[in-house]
């Protein structure tokens, strides 16, 4: 049975954000009536302005909602397990601890903004072409951006409350919570009014809104994660059929592209603007709150890895092995430690997405022209394997590291250790390894992608398979290989289906996908509930030999209620609505 869900002081969330109060605190009392927003077209778009503020960017608070999601997935290690990231993987998440996963209330602010622009949009005078065509634009991109809230919530929590009128104090509150279907099709029903009212394209300070194409791609994910088994448990054809139009639709709109080649493809990724992106919130360093320079400084340029201080940085978010070991060769072939080449030269002949997304030993970076994870021991004794049963757990009290001779970027490097990769993997996808920031004026812009045509690409793969389409699967998916010069997939029936689903873990890796991906498929279970690993690098002080060994840093945990999250304690208490299986 449904229960009642009852948003006691729901009408009052607007008017308590403080990013809300920046709008508001304009006038010459320096206060603004909620009224005389709904007069001036100028403030209704510095209203919608501000709630851009959901969509995901890089920044200190906004990690769990872009690439730090990776660390709750097989992707990443949060090295100081922020965001409650230690109790998500002990199995303690629960509607008492929801951890930083939790996006429940800071969707229903952003709703509540959207709901009451829609209502009073009607109001705002716009008396010349120009103006006339901003309102439109204005109304799509409040539809957008509430869908944009609704499918997030769905994709975590499954079915919903649906509001879509705003408030006040004298309202019933009370509320259903609707089905997953329901979510998904108000969604869907935004997204198709949006797209009538939005541009193919901006300019100027306007790129980075909504366009008529990202609403589209938001509807053609927002369709396939309805037709994916976590939320189609009947294998509903239909469902697929409709994912499978929805990013054809994407597709033949003929604006989009994708970008680089296997020599280029990191480029994509350094760019704020190319034909690849159709959604991406950028980052201004002079009116962002520093929040993206301190990201550049933890995670990228220096990020932790240089031992000679260059722009010192703690390497938060750590690689694991798990996806470093799932990079193909550059033949294709599985790379495989038991292959005595392979485990020899691990980083050789490899996939070359793995080096424009993982920083790995010999890495380029900056002045230094190549990262140094080994360490060497101090016997030279670089047979000795660095962990007792190579379990991070247990250090091998017979490797006696050398504090002399060591790769600068290493824990050997006795003044940097504690800033030092665990597992000698850092994120790098986002980050620009040439940017020298002694020379360069830092901090610099750089643009979170939120849609992409590869992933369009790989939604239509997916759902043709899944309809049965396997040779429109085959050709979209080796559009992406293709690309970085891997060999065409072969597979057919099932094999195909995991070479899709593999391919997407490799293409869209460190990007925020694989949270959704490996539970829609319901793989989660399997996936998430086995240890990450590292890699120890030790290296002969008189030759440039290496010995690279796999080891256990971190034993994970995935029970099957974490396929939806938990509804927070506080709103179960306040109104009664129905927890998911907690």
């Amino acid at each position: 049975m449904k229960r009642i869900l009852t948003f006691i002081g729901m009408a009052l969330l607007y008017f308590s954000t403080p990013s809300c109060k920046k709008i508001m605190d304009k006038g010459p009392l320096d206060k603004i009536s909620e009224d005389a927003i709904w007069t001036d077209i100028n403030l209704a778009e510095a209203f919608i302005n501000n709630q851009y503020q959901v969509l995901p960017k890089i920044g200190w608070y906004d990690w769990v909602r872009s690439y730090q999601l990776s660390v709750f997935t097989d992707e990443a290690i949060h090295k100081y397990s922020y965001h409650g990231v230690t109790d998500y993987m002990n199995g303690g998440m629960t509607p008492s601890t929801p951890t930083s996963l939790d996006v429940w209330k800071f969707h229903y602010d952003y709703i509540l903004g959207c709901n009451r622009f829609l209502k009073n949009a009607d109001r705002i005078p716009a008396n010349t072409d120009i103006e006339k065509q901003k309102l439109s634009r204005l109304k799509g991109e409040a539809y957008a951006l509430r869908a944009w809230s609704y499918m997030d919530l769905a994709a975590r929590y499954g079915g919903v409350v649906l509001v879509t009128e705003p408030f006040s104090l004298n309202d019933d509150f009370k509320r259903q919570r609707s089905t997953f279907d329901e979510t998904a099709q108000l969604v869907v029903n935004d997204l198709n009014a949006a797209a009538l009212l939005l541009p193919d394209s901006y300019t100027g300070s306007d790129y980075g809104r909504f366009t008529r194409g990202a609403t589209m791609s938001m509807k053609s994910r927002m369709l396939l994660y309805a037709a994916s088994p976590l939320f189609n448990p009947n294998n509903d054809q239909a469902k697929w059929t409709a994912a499978k139009k929805a990013a054809k639709d994407v597709i033949d709109l003929g604006i989009y592209d994708l970008v680089g080649d296997k020599t280029t493809y990191k480029k994509l990724f350094k760019e704020n603007q190319n034909k690849e992106m159709i959604l991406t919130r950028g980052h201004d360093p002079v009116v962002d709150a520093d929040l993206f320079g301190y990201f550049q400084v933890v995670e990228g340029l220096g990020g932790g890895i240089d031992g000679n201080g260059y722009c010192s940085g703690w390497s938060t978010t750590m690689v694991t092995q798990n996806l470093v070991d799932d990079f193909e060769m550059t033949d294709g072939t599985a790379f495989d430690w038991n292959n005595p080449v392979h485990k020899a030269h691990p980083y050789s002949n490899r996939d070359p997405r793995l080096y424009a997304s993982v920083t790995i030993d010999g890495s380029p970076w900056v002045r230094d022209s190549a990262v140094q994870f080994w360490v060497c021991e101090k016997n030279n004794n670089f047979n000795t394997p660095v962990y007792t049963n190579d379990n991070f757990a247990t250090p091998n009290p017979n490797f006696l590291v050398d504090n002399v001779v060591y790769g600068r970027n290493s824990q050997a490097n006795p003044g940097k250790k504690s800033d030092a990769p665990q597992v000698n993997y850092i994120y790098r996808k986002s980050m620009d390894e040439s940017y020298n920031t002694e020379t360069e004026k830092y901090p610099f812009q750089v643009s979170w992608i939120i849609f992409r045509y590869a992933e369009i690409l790989l939604n239509y793969a997916e759902a043709s398979l899944e309809a049965g389409d396997e040779g429109t699967a085959r050709t979209y998916l080796n559009k992406i290989r293709n690309r970085v010069g891997l060999p065409d997939a072969n597979e057919s029936g099932i094999a195909l289906r995991e070479r899709i689903r593999h391919e997407r873990r490799i293409e869209l890796c460190l990007e925020g996908h694989r949270y959704f991906d490996a539970r829609r498929w319901k793989i989660a279970e399997d996936v998430f509930n086995k240890p990450v690993y590292g890699i120890s690098i030790v290296k002969d002080k008189n030759s440039d030999t290496k010995i690279y060994r796999k080891f256990k840093y971190q034993d994970r945990k995935f029970p099957v209620k974490y396929y939806l999250q938990p509804i927070p304690i506080a709103e179960i208490q306040k109104s009664g609505i129905a927890q998911n299986n907690y």
